[in-house]
C-alpha cells in the first residue's frame, strides 16, 4: 500500500518555520517550498542537505500523487 503524501509534515515547515499563510502554502510550487525551506535552514545555522528533488524523483512523485 502506498503511502500517503506527508502534506502535515510539509505544512508544519511551511506555515511554522517559514510563517507562511496557508494560501502561501497551497499557491507555491514545489520548488519554491524548497527553496525557502533551504534558506530558512541557511539562515538559521542548518547545513544544506541536498539539491531538492530530482526530475526523476519529481516524475515519481507525479506518478505516485498525481499532478
Amino acid at each position: 500500500m502506498d503511502e500517503p503524501f506527508p502534506w502535515r509534515q510539509w505544512m508544519k515547515g511551511a506555515l511554522g518555520a517559514l510563517h507562511w499563510s496557508p494560501e502561501t502554502f497551497w499557491r507555491s510550487t514545489i520548488t519554491e517550498y524548497m527553496m525557502a525551506i533551504e534558506g530558512f535552514n541557511e539562515m538559521n545555522g542548518g547545513a544544506k542537505k541536498n539539491d531538492g528533488p530530482s526530475e526523476d524523483d519529481m516524475s515519481a512523485l507525479l506518478a505516485r500523487y498525481g499532478g
